[in-house]
């Protein structure tokens, strides 16, 4: 009988740039099952637990931690190994006594930043399309594939600080001059800096955004950017 679903394994020395893992320790790593966050820029838990934190020595250890329900994912228990973690995710870890933002590196890999108790009751989600749906309301997509309806006008590339796990809005954080955005992807990922212009795209060029942080100005495309505001410091 044939196979009903694709591996759940996948070759370390061909997993995305995404996966912080070592490429020839061993020949496979756990492939992160579709849900909220793209194969090729998430990571799944039981490596979070294994090879990103380093809490367990094996995958089967990883999954009996996941599978007791000690791990909590955006103020929700998650006992699904394969679940893919990707970026602005909120992983808690309560009988270790950590929590972490998810973000990335200078090489756009996966990185966790330990955050408090307080910053784990809400999560940054850039918004990145809307439609108008029933009653007038407006229905919110978000990059981590959550959708949420608004009587709010946003628009596209806002940051939202919602709760979790209610999914309510705190505040809104406009992609706007001044504004403090976390880099990530290309040359500049992993950096936090103060957008300063925007070049207008065209038919054949993206958007661009001018830079300026600590070390200089640069340039960056603006799909890139994720504003942050003070939540990084």
């Amino acid at each position: 009988m044939g196979r009903k679903s694709g591996s759940t394994r996948l070759k370390r020395l061909a997993a995305p740039r995404a996966m912080p893992v070592k490429r020839k320790t061993s020949k496979w790593v756990s492939k992160p099952k579709p849900g909220p966050h793209a194969g090729n820029e998430s990571v799944s838990l039981v490596s979070i637990l294994r090879d990103v934190l380093k809490l367990t020595g094996t995958s089967r250890e990883a999954e009996k931690i996941v599978a007791r329900g000690d791990v909590i994912v955006d103020g929700r228990v998650v006992k699904e190994p394969r679940f893919p973690i990707g970026l602005m995710d909120v992983v808690s870890i309560p009988k270790a006594g950590k929590s972490y933002r998810v973000l990335v590196d200078s090489k756009s890999r996966i990185l966790l930043n330990e955050v408090g108790k307080e910053q784990t009751k809400y999560k940054l989600c850039k918004l990145l399309g809307k439609q108008t749906v029933k009653k007038g309301k407006t229905q919110l997509a978000l990059h981590d594939g959550r959708t949420l309806l608004s009587n709010e006008q946003h628009a596209t590339g806002t940051t939202l600080k919602i709760s979790v796990p209610e999914g309510k809005v705190l505040e809104a954080l406009k992609i706007e001059k001044g504004a403090k955005c976390f880099v990530t992807k290309g040359t500049h990922a992993g950096v936090v800096a103060e957008l300063v212009e925007v070049t207008p795209g065209t038919a054949t060029r993206d958007a661009e955004a001018k830079m300026k942080s600590e070390n200089g100005e640069f340039m960056t495309v603006l799909k890139y950017l994720f504003v942050v505001g003070n939540e990084l410091q």
